[in-house]
């Protein structure tokens, strides 16, 4: 059978050409699996945020609690006359002083008697706050609702605090002070001014599970970084909550 040329030209083209084959692939490297640090890196999950410490509710009606307290009726923040070597909280009653001193953590107490280098103006200031715990602090009601803070006392005074440590102006007695307030952790604290070098600091502690409060003051002298005189320390129970 003879075919015609152009059949035989294709033909022969088919048989002198190469064969084309698809071009090789090379697959992609496998990704080695991590080791060492670089391993435990990826397998350690991040450690969770910090807790911040709660700040509790001091909200409702506090009664002193006679038997566990120093008697306010007796507070002074003068050191004890010829009693250098008394031992820390007296006041006539309960029990020994405790808990950090809040002039750079444990602060010295200073027995000498100071009151004479005292201004004028720290003088009536120191005596209407001083009045004011003797007077009026059998029992007290605050209303928390953070940051505002506010105590009314046995005589019927209502005091306002910020607790962002915010200033706050107070009349006490004939006497005009001013007043910070701030956490220390769950604690909270309200420092008088009675200058720039003296304080009186009201250090408030809850006991949640005992339904206690625990009201600490102390005069500091932030110049010498001491304590002055003896610590007062009034132990409170609760009792009706406070009216919102």
């Amino acid at each position: 059978m003879r075919l015609p040329a152009n059949a035989c030209i294709a033909l022969a083209c088919v048989l002198i050409s190469p064969r084309l084959s698809p071009a090789p692939t090379t697959p992609a490297p496998a990704t080695p699996a991590p080791t060492g640090p670089a391993q435990a890196t990826l397998q350690t999950a991040p450690p969770a945020p910090a807790v911040a410490e709660a700040r509790p509710d001091f909200s409702g009606t506090w009664t002193l609690d006679r038997s566990i307290s120093h008697d306010p009726s007796k507070a002074s923040f003068d050191p004890p006359q010829g009693r250098g070597n008394q031992r820390p909280g007296g006041f006539g009653g309960g029990s020994r002083r405790g808990g950090r001193g809040s002039i750079g953590g444990s602060s010295r107490r200073d027995d000498r008697d100071t009151s004479n280098d005292r201004t004028a103006e720290e003088k009536v200031r120191l005596q209407a706050l001083t009045d004011q715990l003797r007077k009026a602090s059998a029992t007290i009601v605050i209303s928390h609702h953070d940051p505002s803070f506010v105590i009314n006392d046995a005589q019927d005074r209502t005091q306002f605090f910020q607790t962002d440590d915010s200033g706050n102006d107070h009349q006490v007695g004939l006497a005009t002070v001013t007043s910070t307030t701030h956490w220390e952790g769950p604690r909270l604290v309200t420092e008088y001014a009675l200058s720039s070098r003296l304080k009186l600091a009201l250090t408030y502690t809850l006991l949640a599970a005992t339904k206690q409060m625990v009201l600490r003051v102390r005069l500091e002298d932030t110049e010498r970084r001491r304590v002055i005189g003896s610590e007062l320390k009034l132990v409170y129970s609760l009792g009706s909550p406070a009216s919102p």
